[in-house]
């Protein structure tokens, strides 16, 4: 069969194909019509994409002078790779050299990762405007009709962004055309607007000045202070309502009349030669600002007046206007104010008292005479020396940092401190100052005192010493009266350890030894010897003058110690105790000895207090709770006949018992008021007397 006619379809139908594409490229100027390059571009690279079925197609366009040129691509659907365009246009800048003429017509070689054939087109006639790369992984890429297409379609694209180029340099032609028109436009509406505005600001300005001048003579009607004018020589142009109230002259009968009219004789020729030569020299012989002078009234009484001239040229002389203001009452105020200052430094130096003042900074400017006699140098010596210079070694630091923190908040000064006396002997003194402050809360001077407490330190010392050696003599009298109780106490172990000692031999008497039992027997004499031995270091501690160690105590364990050392008495008397303590009470700070020193006293007052009662039996109640997360309470309850007065049994020498010394219950809240607690009683008269106290509750040991 002939393949002829086969062959020749085939041609006719790629024929009509490449004629159609040729028109398609060729309708693709009016779709460009009014668009831009990059517009151009995009619709190039589709259409050339879609008609030749390729797998890249770029675009690279020359921008005009002082842009960068801008770079396109478009990958076809099947193909497995993408890349930026700036990628593309640095690989293909190996093949396509500067001069579009020594461009390959094709080139088979990898770009974007695909084995391509490769067509450069360029865009103008020596591609000027840019380069049109059209590539597909077919081998037989570019036919004829694609190679024809692909020409025709660079030739349309250089018409199409030519026409583009110049629509976009019209468009900006005439964009600032009408950017330079409108600025224009607005310069002169601007430069209009601000004629308009100075107009206005001149009439606004012109009518300030006549409104200020308005102003300024209705304050100079009403001012209170005489206001003159006069010119060059001398001569009155104008005075105010107020120069007659001040001077007695009516203001019209001044005009025309020299200034000195207003003077004292004696001064009226030297201010006429001053005048004249400040005139010639320019130099004045006093300030016109604010000078006081002596002025007369018209009835010839002199007054103290401030005087204050300002001076202005117009039409080639000199106009001099001011205030002259009678300081008459203001010089009686400040007469009295001398006086009164004159008064109170006289007060001051006789104060009996060390008196001081300070500046806001807190520098010392001013010490009376009875601190200068103490230490006995001169207040310029004092300020040579400083204050500190007299404090004691001990008590600098902590001074200072009391007086620099006072000066800092304008907070009261308050501490105590021992001086240096000019025999060099050191005394106690309470430094108190005060801030004075101004209307507006400023700090403007510091006054301040210094008190002696010399003899009141030495008596409260030798108070608290006598507080000691009665506190010591105390619990040396309670442990009189309880030494029955701790012999039985002492007795109980120490028997133990005879019985056990004897147990030991026995069982080491026999044969074999058991010395299974004479273990247990051993351990048993040890443990009744830690007993008694304990029960003697508690009694010692009572006799010792040891300083107060205040430690973590637990309170239910102070009291069981000393109902284990009561145990005895409680028993002998017929006495039931009953606790009802807190497991979850927190430790105390605490000196262990002296609380269970009150401990012992209060429950042996609760026992003693019931030994008079029969019929009903005898109980003693402790018990112990937290009373608030910051306090713990222990109350102590006994049956007894109750107290009359609750409150004197607390007083030193008062007892209630016939052989009593009256100090246990005081020595009790003393310690008590020493480890910052506090302790009372409370007591239903026939029934039970309940004492308690509290103590604050303590993370740690107290310092």
């Amino acid at each position: 069969m002939d393949p002829h006619p086969k062959e020749s379809a085939e041609e006719i139908r790629r024929l009509q194909r490449c004629i159609n594409d040729l028109i398609g490229v060729l309708a693709l100027p009016a779709m460009w019509s009014g668009a831009e390059p990059p517009q151009v571009v995009h619709t190039l690279l589709d259409a050339l994409l879609g008609m030749l079925e390729l797998d890249l197609v770029y675009v690279r366009l020359t921008g005009p002078a002082g842009h960068a040129p801008v770079e396109m691509v478009r990958f076809g659907q099947s193909s497995r790779q993408q890349a930026p365009a700036h990628q593309i246009g640095a690989e293909l800048k190996r093949w396509l050299a500067a001069d579009p003429q020594q461009w390959p017509l094709l080139l088979r070689a990898p770009l974007a990762g695909l084995d391509l054939s490769i067509v450069p087109l360029g865009l103008g006639m020596q591609g000027e405007i840019g380069v049109l790369v059209a590539a597909s992984e077919r081998v037989d890429f570019p036919q004829q009709t694609e190679r024809l297409i692909l020409s025709v379609a660079a030739n349309q694209a250089f018409i199409g962004l030519q026409e583009a180029r110049l629509l976009s340099e019209q468009k900006h032609v005439a964009s600032e055309l009408d950017r330079r028109v409108a600025q224009r436009t607005a310069e002169l509406a601007a430069a209009n607007e601000e004629l308009r505005r100075e107009i206005a600001d001149r009439r606004h300005a012109e009518e300030e000045r006549r409104s200020s001048e308005e102003k300024h003579r209705v304050i100079v009607e009403a001012a209170n202070d005489a206001v003159i004018s006069m010119d060059d020589n001398g001569i009155i142009q104008f005075a105010n309502p107020a120069t007659g109230k001040i001077f007695g002259y009516d203001p019209a009968e001044l005009m025309g009349k020299p200034m000195t009219v207003l003077m004292p004789g004696r001064m009226r020729e030297l201010h006429d030669l001053g005048f004249r030569r400040y005139l010639t020299t320019g130099r004045r012989q006093i300030n016109w600002q604010g000078t006081e002078l002596i002025a007369v009234r018209r009835s010839g009484q002199e007054f103290p007046a401030e005087v204050s001239f300002g001076e202005q040229t117009r039409d080639g002389h000199k106009i001099f206007t001011g205030f002259i203001r009678d300081i008459s009452e203001r010089k009686l105020a400040e007469d009295k104010i001398r006086a009164s200052e004159r008064n109170l430094s006289l007060i001051i130096e006789t104060i009996p008292g060390l008196v001081w003042c300070a500046a806001p900074d807190g520098q010392f400017n001013y010490l009376n005479r009875r601190i200068l006699d103490y230490t006995g140098i001169s207040s310029d010596a004092w300020a040579q020396l400083g204050w500190t210079s007299f404090l004691h070694p001990d008590d600098a630091e902590l001074t200072l940092q009391s007086w620099s923190r006072a000066v800092e908040t304008g907070e009261p000064y308050d501490t105590q401190c021992r001086l240096r006396r000019s025999d060099g002997v050191y005394r106690w003194f309470r430094a108190l100052g005060q801030a004075a402050r101004d209307m507006d809360g400023q700090v403007t001077r510091w006054y301040g005192l210094l008190i002696d407490i010399d003899d009141g330190k030495n008596l409260a010392e030798a108070l608290r010493d006598s507080q000691t050696r009665l506190s010591r003599a105390t619990r040396t009298a309670t442990v009189g009266e309880f030494a029955a109780a701790i012999a039985h106490e002492i007795n109980q172990p120490l028997a133990a350890v005879v019985t056990n000692g004897e147990a030991c031999l026995n069982w080491l008497s026999t044969d074999p030894p058991n010395l299974g039992k004479t273990q247990e027997a051993a351990m048993r004499i040890v443990r009744d010897g830690k007993e008694a031995g304990e029960v003697v270091r508690r009694i010692r501690a009572l006799f010792k003058k040891v300083s107060v160690e205040k430690v973590e105590l637990d309170l239910n364990e102070v009291i069981a110690e000393v109902l284990h050392l009561l145990s005895g008495e409680t028993a002998k008397r017929l006495v039931a105790v009953e606790t009802d303590l807190a497991g979850d009470l927190p430790p105390v700070a605490g000196d262990r000895v002296q609380l269970q020193q009150v401990v012992f006293n209060l429950l042996l007052n609760g026992i003693e207090a019931m030994d008079s009662i029969s019929g009903n039996p005898r109980k003693l109640f402790i018990r112990t709770k937290l009373e608030s997360p910051e306090k713990a309470l222990v109350e102590i309850r006994d049956s007894g006949a109750g107290l009359e007065d609750s409150e004197k049994i607390f007083e030193t020498f008062f007892t209630t018992k016939e052989n009593g010394m009256g100090m246990g219950l005081a020595v009790c809240r003393s310690i008590v008021d020493a480890h910052h607690g506090r302790l009372w009683a409370e007591s239903r008269r026939g029934e039970s007397t309940t004492f308690s106290f509290v103590l604050p509750v303590q993370a740690g040991v107290a310092s």
